[in-house]
């Protein structure tokens, strides 16, 4: 048999026995050094009992606390690749926030996985991929199901609540300068973000209508949409010394909207509510207490 012929036949097949070589190892040998680039697939590792395999995350990377005592990479959009190289991971974890670097990883040799936080679906699916990925899958496919489980139970108490009354509008502000009380931009949640599934959880609908997961919005633009409630979510990131009564009190201000003159606007401070991840039910709880129960300010 010629060369050539001998690639043509054989070279494919050799790939193909390559490819489940390599599997049979992954699957008996799970990742041992673990380098997550995402806050949602730290917390998810950890949430799997896997914190001890971690080496490095990045600087938002702030739960559970013991994330804190690992090495810090810096930030998740700009990662040094030099310092992902040092720390020899056997996986690194993304999220579709900064998908973009996974070519750059997987070029240098290093396996990855990306975490997606579109809706709670997609949460539930990268918890199970990861699982798979460490070795750990039916421990993975245990803790989606409590997770599901818990929203389950969290929509159908909400949706009592509720009652047959009509459903309340709500406006999610998912970022914005706290430190000025202009109002000039304002970042809300659109029907393609998890906050979407948060508020059909809890049995209320989405006042910005338009077909995106997030979108910047002036103060006019506010005004035109006047949602029944407003509940604005601040992380503690880089928001130290702006409290939460302090925020309402902006809202105060804004006399044109009906739901600052009528004290339907909440507060929910914590990086939880930024984290679309293991604490999704509780995040849909504190949704819970502010459509249903009225309460205006949440700090986890």
């Amino acid at each position: 048999m010629s060369f050539r012929r001998f690639i043509k036949y054989f070279l494919p097949l050799l790939f193909i026995l390559i490819f489940f070589q390599a599997a049979a190892i992954g699957a008996i040998n799970p990742p041992e050094r673990i380098l997550s680039l995402a806050p949602a697939a730290t917390e998810i590792i950890f949430d799997l009992g896997l914190g001890d395999k971690v080496v490095g995350v990045t600087e938002y990377c702030t739960w559970p606390p013991e994330a804190l005592s690992k090495t810090d990479v810096g930030d998740m959009m700009r990662v040094n690749m030099e310092s992902v190289i040092s720390m020899a991971p056997d996986l690194v974890l993304l999220s579709n926030m900064n998908e973009h670097l996974r070519r750059q990883i997987e070029i240098l040799g290093f396996p990855t996985v990306v975490v997606y936080q579109d809706d709670f679906a997609r949460i539930c699916d990268s918890m199970l991929k990861v699982g798979e990925a460490c070795g750990i899958a039916d421990r993975a496919k245990e803790r989606v199901e409590e997770l599901r489980r818990s929203v389950l139970e969290i929509s159908e108490r909400a949706r009592l609540g509720r009652g047959e009354g009509p459903k309340t509008r709500v406006l999610v502000v998912v970022g914005r300068d706290v430190g000025d009380d202009s109002f000039k931009r304002i970042y809300v949640a659109g029907p393609r973000s998890f906050y979407n599934d948060l508020l059909n959880e809890a049995g209320t609908a989405n006042a910005f209508e338009e077909d995106l997961p997030y979108a910047s919005i002036s103060l006019e633009g506010l005004l035109r949409l006047d949602p029944d409630l407003i509940i604005e979510l601040v992380g503690e990131h880089g928001m130290t010394g702006v409290d939460s009564r302090s925020i309402l009190d902006q809202w105060k201000n804004l006399s044109d909207l009906r739901a600052a003159r009528e004290g339907d606007v909440a507060v929910i401070r914590g990086d939880f509510t930024l984290r679309a991840g293991p604490r999704y039910p509780l995040i849909l709880e504190s949704f819970g207490k502010t459509i249903h129960e009225g309460v205006r300010e949440i700090v986890e």
